[in-house]
This record gives C-alpha cells, sequence and structure tokens, in this order.
C-alpha cells in the first residue's frame, strides 16, 4: 500500500513538473505569446461585469432567436420583481411586523 502511495505520488509530482515545463517551452516558442514588445500601447482593461451589461449582452445574443427575446424579458421581469421585492423588505427592521 504504502508503495503504490509513493509512486502515485512521484508520478503526480513528475507530471506536473513536466507539464509547467512544456508549457514555459511553448511560451518561449510561440511570438504572439511574448507578451507587450516594449513601446507598445498598454492593453486595454477588461469592462467590470454589470447586471446591465450582462442583460444587453444577452439581449443582443439573443435577437436572432424567439427564445433568446423570451430569456432577455423573462430575466428583465424577475429583475424587477426583485428589486421591487428587495424595496419593500429595506424598511424592515427585527423589530417591525413584516
Amino acid at each position: 500500500m504504502i508503495r503504490r502511495a509513493f509512486w502515485l505520488v512521484l508520478g503526480a509530482t513528475l507530471g506536473v513538473s513536466g507539464y509547467r515545463r512544456a508549457r514555459r517551452l511553448a511560451r518561449a516558442l510561440a511570438p504572439a505569446a511574448r507578451g507587450p514588445q516594449p513601446g507598445a500601447a498598454p492593453a486595454a482593461r477588461r469592462p467590470q461585469l454589470t447586471g446591465r451589461r450582462v442583460l444587453a449582452g444577452a439581449a443582443r445574443a439573443g435577437r436572432s432567436t424567439a427564445e433568446g427575446v423570451a430569456f432577455v424579458r423573462d430575466v428583465r421581469e424577475g429583475m424587477a420583481e426583485y428589486l421591487n421585492r428587495q424595496e419593500q423588505q429595506a424598511g424592515a427592521t427585527f423589530d417591525s411586523p413584516q
């Protein structure tokens, strides 16, 4: 049992280290993976995802199909219902009756 565990741990360690070395070698050989060149413009930051951006993206993706439009409509209705409930419960505390 102990021998099996030893060989299992040894194989996992060698596999991980070999994978990392192979990945480093592939990055070194690939010209596009070298990163920004000196004097190049900095890469644009990714925009932060918000609920509106996700819904807008879903609307754009779903415009071609009726299912996509129905999905977006359902999500918007659900979000409106959720926000209404949150507004109603905003004034509720432990002391006040609901």
